[in-house]
């Protein structure tokens, strides 16, 4: 009997700022104004989501990188979470066999083969509201790096009657 090869799904291009750091990726995701921290196990599922990918081959990537063992499971794991974040292109169903193994299943097994539980996958997430909801100031420079639909009519600090606004394709100060 052949077996299917799992194809990691696609993951989400459009209205995000994406910001490769050291030891995390931060995604900001403009649509919901939630920014999300992923660790290393999650960054490397999410990078590798290009619905080319087999869950094995990131399995092995993920073994290869970290110099531990790691099974598709913490590929799945990390899937799951992605999805819930709203950072892959489609809704990942998980395999029924995968669907039902809980994160304390995970740390046995991860804790068995490799003695420590640095592969789980983490993504960490906040609110973070406009400046315009916060009620605060933006500087004009901070102002005019917004992409457009962050534009949110929020006071420039030093310049009274003035806000950062849509004009065209950019975000400008223009008077309140």
């Amino acid at each position: 009997m052949e077996t299917t090869r799992a194809l990691m799904p696609r993951a989400r291009q459009d209205e995000l700022v994406v910001e490769e750091l050291r030891d995390e990726t931060l995604v900001y995701d403009l649509e919901r104004h939630k920014a999300r921290c992923l660790n290393p196990t999650a960054a490397l599922v999410w990078r590798h989501c290009d619905g080319q990918t087999s869950v094995a081959e990131v399995a092995a990537l993920l073994e290869e990188q970290s110099a531990t063992p790691a099974d598709e499971s913490v590929v799945w794991m990390a899937l799951d979470r992605l999805s819930r974040a709203h950072l892959l292109s489609e809704p990942v169903t998980l395999p029924a066999e995968r669907a039902r193994y809980s994160r304390r299943e995970m740390l046995r097994t991860l804790r068995r083969v490799a003695g420590i539980s640095l592969l789980l996958p983490v993504i960490e997430s906040i609110v973070s509201p406009l400046a315009a909801a916060q009620a605060s100031c933006i500087s004009i420079a901070v102002c005019g790096s917004f992409p457009i639909s962050a534009c949110g009519g929020a006071p420039i600090c030093g310049d009274p009657g003035q806000c950062c606004e849509r004009q065209g394709q950019t975000c400008t100060s223009k008077k309140c």
